[in-house]
């Protein structure tokens, strides 16, 4: 098991007190919450979430769950768990992304159906959470990508910048599918500025790999953590379950590490009925590996936005045919082993993946983002 850091050893705190989120939906791997179930818990913060199935080999789905509440509510963090969880030969359902929403006021999650065995596929119910909690002070992202090959160990760690500390984090841009690709092996703070993502990849193509830190401007560090350990046998699913927050703090987040790093697949994070966070792996590549869960716990206060705070971070949202021309970009990166094809070649693989109808293309007077005039006559996808 890796020597915790010292901030991480400031932070580790053992179980002071059971908190239940109360009326909030918190579940278990035997019994997802229903979709759609929320109500006000400790300092305001509650959990919404939805459920849907997975059953196809190798299927993937851009899922998202929202806060309710319009501009008052604002989401803090997220998680994801499948039921059943993964067989005896890794079937089942895995996140290729794991992230906050903010202008969309949610948490995404894209998971996969990893399945090594299709003749004998079981369905998945998947479940989505996401933790609300009152506005407060801007949070805004910090991205930092790599790209990773198989049989390769690779890290992104991504920092506060100025005087920001770090709310939580998550990851982006994972591929592998049943054939290979890459995948996270951990995703957690490293320090009270740092969000540290590592990853590895198996197979014949690897993959991106992204790590987010969510910061706020802060005089000193903004949540505490509580983790605990549990060892996986090579070919077993097995869970880590963190303390509760000590006291009257609130969970608002999660991470996960595992030992040794590329041993296994991170199945899901999330909150469990006793409020607890819990974070499972499937112990794809042995040898006996050990899981840890993450939990992050913030002050009952949360600091008020102040009216018309501007937000200097905003991400634009790029137009759906913008987002759909890159998915197709990068599957077309992942057969052609890792590297991008001619750009002819490139423009007709989009193409078969998501013929553009003449009124997909943005042209003079009709831009996605619903604006007048700002898309140039010669602005096609391809």
């Amino acid at each position: 098991m890796p020597s915790p850091t010292p901030w991480e050893r400031s932070f580790v705190l053992s179980a002071a007190a059971t908190l239940v989120l109360a009326g909030a939906v918190l579940l278990s791997l035997t019994a997802p919450p229903a979709a759609g179930a929320k109500g006000r818990g400790a300092a305001g913060v509650f959990i919404e979430s939805t459920t849907f199935t997975m059953s196809r080999t190798d299927e993937k789905r851009r899922s998202t769950v929202g806060c309710p509440g319009g501009k008052t509510v604002i989401p803090l963090g997220g998680g994801m768990v499948s039921t059943p969880p993964p067989g005896e030969d890794g079937e089942g359902v895995y996140p290729h992304s794991f992230e906050r929403l903010g202008a969309q006021g949610g948490w995404h999650v894209t998971p996969v159906f990893y399945d090594p065995s299709p003749q004998s596929a079981t369905p998945r119910a998947v479940t989505l959470q996401v933790f609300c909690g009152p506005k407060t002070i801007t949070s805004f992202p910090v991205r930092r990508t790599v790209y990773v090959q198989p049989g390769e160990e690779k890290e992104s760690s991504v920092t506060c910048p100025g005087e920001r500390r770090l709310f939580g984090g998550g990851f982006q841009r994972t591929n592998f599918v049943t054939r290979g690709g890459n995948y996270v092996t951990s995703s957690r703070a490293t320090s009270e500025k740092t969000w540290t993502v590592t990853g590895s990849a198996f197979g014949g193509f690897g993959g991106e790999m992204t790590a987010i830190a969510y910061c706020r401007a802060a005089g000193k560090p903004i949540v505490d953590e509580v983790s605990a350990a549990a060892s996986v046998a090579s070919g077993e699913y097995g869970a880590a379950t963190a303390p509760a927050c000590p006291g009257n703090r609130v969970l608002v987040g999660g991470g996960f590490s595992t030992f040794p790093s590329a041993s296994s697949l991170f199945a899901d994070g999330y909150v469990d009925p006793a409020g607890n966070w819990v974070a499972g792996i499937y112990n794809a590549f042995g040898p006996a590996a050990t899981v840890i869960a993450h939990g992050y716990c913030h002050s009952p206060s949360f600091p008020r936005a102040k009216k018309g705070q501007p937000n200097e971070h905003h991400s634009v949202v790029a137009p759906e045919i913008l987002q759909r021309a890159e998915k197709a970009s990068i599957s077309e990166r992942v057969l052609n082993n890792g590297c991008y094809p001619s750009p002819a070649r490139l423009a007709a693989g989009i193409r078969s993946r998501h013929p553009a109808a003449d009124g997909d293309r943005p042209g003079p007077g009709r831009c996605q983002s619903g604006r007048q005039g700002l898309c140039p006559a010669r602005w096609r996808l391809l």
